[in-house]
């Protein structure tokens, strides 16, 4: 795998004039399939950007020691990114410039090379060398790789930070020149041995102590240790949450209707069961898996997300219907998958509008007066009768709550997880016995209370999107509060998908075009963009993009009315004729 350089005295020959082949910035986004946010995720600028003495302009750092002068502008060596490829073959895709967070970039100059201190012309700013970039365990999440931070403190290919002395203007192609050298026998290959293998060597502190140059957030460790004992890096190496994508068994596969499996899942691994807190292995309101799978393992086609019927993170069941329009998942999960066939699976992310819901139902709940309980209407189609259970079977089993399920089906053979269903306030509506569920004669102006400001019930929806909007239109003509209302959408093969159009990246100026079989989340992606994603449905929000130009289709219903006046999920919602987006 690699390993850092030993301490070496002698002077570092000096790096040739350079060009910037890649300028980056990012702004703080969700990452990966779990519930935290980084600025990683940084995208190419064209032009010039002003360099401040806090970074690049657009550019968010998160962590608050992260926005520290010290920590201006990174740059990681892109020639390390063939070595991680050959290290890790499974994850070559991921190796590209910019995988790990990098503002700049150029050739000819690595840890190796680079010393402390040193000082570099950058169009016309000027930075310096402070440190070391210090890997933490969101390496973990970004690569898919559990042990991706340790290895690559390991490996001494961690990339390294600027200072800004004297603020300007830069762009791809500037020139970049060093044109001082204080510290010439401290490459930081150097200062990694220090700081990560011999770390209590009290002369070699000493000097760090007082090195010329060093930021300060390095001189307040290596202090620290000559005062006390060497720091423990296995919170910022590991963090608190588990790497997202785990590998799982089918370990049952059981038809539960002409069209509809059920598909249990078990940990692959059960040393990594142990690995998980409580909090990691239970689901929250609303649970959905993303599942990546297909004929190669190694190489899953397919990546889909769906409910959570019943389970934690250790051994869950999933219930998927045949897509009558299916690209080839669905069919794969109903013909393909078979028991003992291993899959890769992350926890979805839970909305922030699902666990506000589930805080302020509980306390109307438990506030509703004896003989008033409050009243909890499922307005569910097909197999969106699962991104519910949970929710039904935790209402009936509480009491304090009158549970009303209208359920729309195709026929009466295609109603599933009726036994998890309370029987006796549970409406079915089978298509092929003439029966049409009729929002209106559902959700009534009685179920809101006299002033209008807060409501009887809680309405609940999953299924078609005209059952959706339907739905949504009502409560809208009602009045019904946000706070008692929510939706998931089940997504299909036609999810995102529509009538092509253009958009237009603010950052860049590049025009993509968006055809008719892709959702704007993919064009994106493949254009290099690397945003995230979780539910793909319009349910998450983790793909959510600023548009500042043009009409948009919003689909999906992780946004209310204010946040569509200036945001669109890009998983579901379109343009129409040209937008301009920010991400």
């Amino acid at each position: 795998m690699g390993s850092l350089a030993s301490p070496e005295s002698d002077p570092v020959p000096l790096p040739p004039k350079l060009a910037v082949l890649s300028l980056r910035t990012g702004t703080v986004r969700p990452l990966g399939g779990v519930n935290i946010t980084s600025a990683i995720n940084k995208q190419p600028r064209q032009g010039k950007v002003r360099l401040t003495k806090l970074g690049f302009a657009g550019d968010e750092r998160q962590f608050p020691p992260h926005r520290s002068p010290d920590n201006a502008v990174h740059q990681y060596d892109p020639g390390h990114y063939e070595r991680w490829k050959a290290e890790l073959p499974d994850r070559r895709d991921r190796f590209a410039v910019g995988a790990f967070g990098e503002n700049i970039s150029t050739a000819h100059l690595s840890e190796a090379n680079v010393c402390v201190g040193d000082t570099f012309r950058l169009g016309d700013a000027i930075i310096q060398v402070s440190l070391t970039r210090q890997p933490c365990f969101k390496l973990n999440h970004r690569f898919e790789h559990r042990k991706m931070a340790t290895l690559v403190q390991a490996s001494g290919r961690t990339g390294w930070l600027y200072r800004v002395l004297r603020e300007g203007w830069v762009e791809e192609g500037a020139e970049m020149e060093l044109i001082e050298r204080i510290n010439p026998t401290w490459p930081l290959s150097r200062l990694q041995h220090y700081l990560y293998t011999d770390q209590d060597n009290a002369a070699a502190l000493r000097e760090l102590v007082a090195l010329p140059g060093l930021g300060q957030e390095f001189v307040g460790i290596f202090q620290k240790r000559l005062e006390t004992k060497v720091e423990n890096m296995t919170g910022r190496l590991e963090g608190d949450i588990s790497v997202p994508w785990r590998s799982y068994r089918l370990v049952e596969k059981t038809r539960l209707t002409p069209r509809i499996q059920k598909l249990v899942f078990a940990t692959a691994d059960e040393d990594e069961d142990d690995d998980m807190s409580e909090e990691q292995l239970r689901f929250g309101p609303f649970p959905h898996v993303r599942v990546k799978f297909g004929p190669d393992a190694s190489a899953p086609a397919f990546s889909r997300a769906y409910s959570v019927v019943s389970g934690d993170m250790r051994r869950f069941e999933l219930g998927v219907a045949r897509d009558d329009n299916s690209r080839g998942g669905s069919a794969y999960l109903h013909d393909g998958i078979a028991v003992g066939d291993e899959v890769k699976i992350a926890k979805g992310h839970t909305s922030s509008s699902s666990s506000s819901l589930a805080a302020e139902t509980k306390k109307s709940d438990s506030n509703a007066a004896d003989g008033e309980k409050m009243k909890h209407i499922f307005i569910l189609g097909g197999i969106g009768v699962t991104a519910f259970l949970g929710e039904i079977r935790a209402l009936v089993a509480s009491g304090r709550a009158q549970v009303e399920v209208h359920y729309a089906v195709r026929s009466p053979a295609d109603a599933a997880y009726l036994d998890q269903l309370p029987g006796s306030d549970t409406v079915v509506y089978a298509k092929t016995e003439g029966q049409r569920l009729r929002v209106r004669d559902i959700v009534v102006p009685s179920l809101l209370l006299p002033e209008g400001e807060d409501a009887r019930a809680v309405i609940y929806c999953c299924g078609p999107t005209g059952m959706i909007e339907e739905t949504q239109s009502r409560v809208k003509e009602l009045g019904f509060p946000r706070s008692h209302v929510h939706f998931e959408e089940f997504g299909g093969a036609g999810m995102g998908t529509g009538d092509p159009f253009e958009v237009e990246v603010d950052a860049t100026g590049k025009v993509l075009q968006v055809p008719r079989e892709k959702s704007l989340l993919q064009v994106l992606n493949d254009a290099g963009f690397d945003l995230d994603s979780s539910c793909l449905a319009g349910n998450c929000g983790s793909c959510m993009v600023e548009y500042c130009a043009g009409e948009v289709a919003h689909r999906g219903v992780a946004l209310d009315d204010e946040q569509k006046r200036s945001a669109m999920l890009s998983c579901v919602s379109r343009g129409k004729g040209r937008i301009t987006v920010k991400c």
